[in-house]
């Protein structure tokens, strides 16, 4: 099983260097999109065949369609590398790490070749957090100049740029899906993806202009394609059990739930819970996290009792409780 790992990063070098030590074997390759904001030469990543790191880079903003942009290019360039063609495309963030051992994972994909993980919910969303004024609501391109971004905001209070507008024409017959950013999909959907944006201008110049557009926009795509048969959820934990903007960064507090078998709840599909393969978001200070995984994935049996210290009397602790509903 092949895969191409796409990461997009924009700080924390350190710790991309080592998610990517970590997911390397002979059939895994690294296409890195390092935000235009930041420096490249502050990454110092490994010169290896198999490490991919873009040069032509986009300044990436949150909740922009720059987010697509990044995306876009490291699907483009994974699809089109000579050599082996990868089955199997993850997009991860430079913050996140496996929770899984590299043969589990491979295993997994391998077991599960024809299905796609993407989170694909119907906007809008039951919980609220893909409502369909992402859609309705004009966004302008944001840029790295405050002054700037705060005259098209001048220029959308008086008239100048719109603030709402109809997404029923650039959708047509679409129905709206949302999602995770995060996702895992096989060759075939990555292609379709591109296919589609490719040959619907329209659509894509339409969420050059929408909310989070990182999150809606593949989802939409795949949500209206025969993949949408064999969508499952994301791969990638995240805890948003306190209802933020943002997933809560990971501690020693969610050591004891991911190394213990991280899984989603069950389903038909998943009987004993579908595993998370993958958990975002890690920090500087979670150091201490970071080595206590590292064992657990290396099978050293000092492991669980380390866990059991870090988590005294709370056995429970990190279990991914909202998380494990969000559509995020």
């Amino acid at each position: 099983m092949d895969i191409a790992y796409l990461i997009l990063a924009h700080d924390q070098p350190a710790h991309l260097r080592e998610l990517i030590a970590r997911l390397s074997t002979p059939d895994s390759h690294f296409y890195i999109h390092i935000d235009r904001k930041s420096r490249l030469a502050d990454f110092s990543l490994p010169a290896n065949p198999r490490v991919h790191v873009l040069q032509q880079r986009a300044r990436v903003f949150w909740g922009d369609y720059s987010q697509v942009e990044a995306i876009v290019s490291l699907m483009r360039a994974a699809l089109s590398q000579p050599g082996p063609a990868h089955a199997r495309f993850v997009l991860l963030s430079g913050s996140d790490y496996p929770v899984r051992s590299n043969a589990f994972i491979h295993q997994f994909f391998q077991a599960h070749a024809d299905m796609e993980f993407i989170n694909l919910t119907p906007m809008p969303s039951a919980d609220g957090s893909k409502p369909l004024s992402r859609l309705a609501t004009y966004q302008p391109r944001k840029t790295a100049s405050r002054v700037v971004n705060r005259l098209k905001r001048t220029a959308q209070g008086v008239g100048l740029l719109p603030r709402q507008r109809d997404f029923g024409p650039a959708l047509g017959r679409l129905k709206p899906y949302g999602g995770s950013q995060w996702w895992a999909l096989t060759r075939p959907a990555v292609a379709y993806v591109l296919d589609f944006m490719d040959a619907h201008p329209a659509y894509v110049d339409f969420y050059r202009n929408t909310v989070v557009p990182d999150e809606s926009c593949f989802h939409t795509i795949l949500g209206n394609s025969p993949f949408a048969a064999l969508a499952q959820r994301s791969l990638t934990y995240a805890d948003w059990s306190r209802r933020r903007q943002s997933p809560e960064y990971l501690s020693l507090a969610h050591a004891q739930f991911l190394t213990a078998n991280p899984s989603h709840p069950p389903s038909a599909d998943f009987p004993q819970g579908m595993p998370f393969l993958f958990a975002r978001k890690f920090s500087a200070q979670s150091r201490e996290l970071l080595r206590l995984l590292n064992a657990s994935l290396d099978g050293k049996p000092q492991a669980r009792d380390a866990v059991a210290r870090a988590n005294p009397g709370n056995p429970g602790a990190g279990r991914p409780m909202a998380s494990a509903s969000r559509v995020n």
